[in-house]
């Protein structure tokens, strides 16, 4: 799916993921110490606005004007805490280095340049979370996309991350109306130079 394709979707659906963060990504979250923070293919701003009611700084990203228009709009409460750009994960640099980058559901066959691209912007001990639909959820789950090629496994993610400690490398299951979905997390920190 490009820009326009989510433009449309959150269009006609205004906060399709609905305005409560992930529980997995608040488990792994909530115990950090606040910093400054990329929210990576952001959507409509749920994870960022979270983060910035905790006394983070954040950058929320998103490659669809639409999402980052209702971001705005929705969590406007955030005020300077979370700055709201349009950006492609593929391409787009922070301004400085910082202590989090996160990146939720961002299903993309590119994901080990995004990871890899992500890495460098973190200070020493910085962390890289992700979670997404896993490759098997394929077989096992509901939801999500269906192209194989967009779905991380645990070992492609390992592979991504390596160089990394791994803190967190596991899939989760998710319960949704329609059933349950499979998801995969892994949560990297950087190791001092």
């Amino acid at each position: 799916m490009d820009s326009s394709d989510w433009d449309r979707r959150y269009a006609e659906q205004p906060r399709p993921f609905g305005a409560v963060p992930n529980a997995t990504l608040v488990a792994e979250l909530v115990a950090l110490s606040p910093g400054r923070a990329v929210d990576l293919a952001c959507g409509d701003g749920r994870h960022a606005a979270w983060l910035a009611a905790r006394g983070w700084q954040v950058e929320a990203i998103d490659f669809s004007p639409v999402a980052i228009a209702d971001a705005e709009r929705e969590w406007d409460a955030t005020g300077d805490t979370v700055r709201w750009l349009v950006g492609d994960a593929l391409t787009w640099e922070p301004g400085e280095r910082v202590d989090l980058v996160l990146i939720a559901y961002l299903q993309t066959d590119q994901l080990p340049l995004v990871l890899e691209r992500a890495r460098t912007w973190l200070r020493p001990a910085g962390r890289v979370v992700y979670l997404g639909h896993a490759r098997d959820n394929l077989a096992y789950g509901v939801g999500g996309p269906r192209s194989p090629e967009v779905l991380p496994t645990v070992a492609s993610l390992a592979t991504a991350l390596d160089g990394m400690e791994m803190l967190s490398l596991r899939h989760v299951v998710r319960a949704t109306p329609a059933g349950d979905a499979y998801d995969v997390l892994a949560v990297a920190r950087e190791l001092p130079a």
